[in-house]
């Protein structure tokens, strides 16, 4: 089994009182499995998400549960332990892309950046590589993108980004937290026929 949850429960502490947002939940993920969290708007399934890489934003605290990537235990791992394991065990895709790119650097920058601390590509090797994953994605003159910043970029290409940067080193697992969301209907399905390709290419969990 490549990720074994149990018992997961993440409560946010409110002054109002305790929000349980995710309680008592329980799943497996196979190797090349995908599996989907189906629910309503606000039903917790991004602090799911959030809870399995252990990345919870204040003042929500994971309160009991075990979360096991590939015999690791990820919530009792430590934080220098955690970052190598969101960086190259696990890739995450986020629903808006604001939020795994940096505003003040280059997509080819941030790319870069990744492929020489987790994959410990030389600088040139990193640049090649980058622009690269950005053309496997489907962006057009990807040597020229990756020179782009974030706002210089549609909403589809910052998508397709921010999936090159999840998937730049070949993660175990790849959790995509409703990576749709903020697309109209035609980018969406090329979204997420592009997950799809990535998935059998590489035989990446999902």
């Amino acid at each position: 089994m490549l990720l074994s949850v149990r018992n997961l429960a993440s409560y946010f502490f409110l002054d109002e009182g305790v929000l349980k947002t995710v309680d008592d939940v329980s799943f497996d993920i196979a190797e090349k499995e995908t599996v989907a969290l189906v629910g309503e708007s606000g039903c917790g399934k991004t602090i799911v998400a959030l809870s399995l890489i252990n990345l919870l934003p204040p003042p929500g605290r994971i309160v009991r549960g075990q979360v096991v990537l590939a015999n690791q235990d990820i919530l009792g791992a430590s934080q220098q332990r955690l970052r190598k394991i969101r960086g190259k065990e696990i890739g995450f895709v986020f629903q808006e892309p604001g939020v795994a790119l940096n505003p003040v650097y280059t997509v080819g920058y941030q790319i870069r950046e990744v492929l020489q601390l987790q994959r410990g590509l030389t600088r040139r090797e990193a640049e090649r590589e980058a622009v690269r994953l950005l053309g496997e994605t489907g962006i057009p003159e990807p040597e020229e993108r990756a020179k782009s910043y974030p706002f210089q970029l549609s909403g589809g290409m910052r998508q397709r980004a921010v999936i090159a940067l999840a998937t730049s080193t070949r993660p175990k697992l790849l959790i995509a937290d409703e990576p749709t969301t903020a697309l109209d209907v035609t980018v969406q399905a090329e979204i997420l026929d592009l997950l799809r390709s990535l998935q059998e290419q590489y035989g990446w969990p999902s």
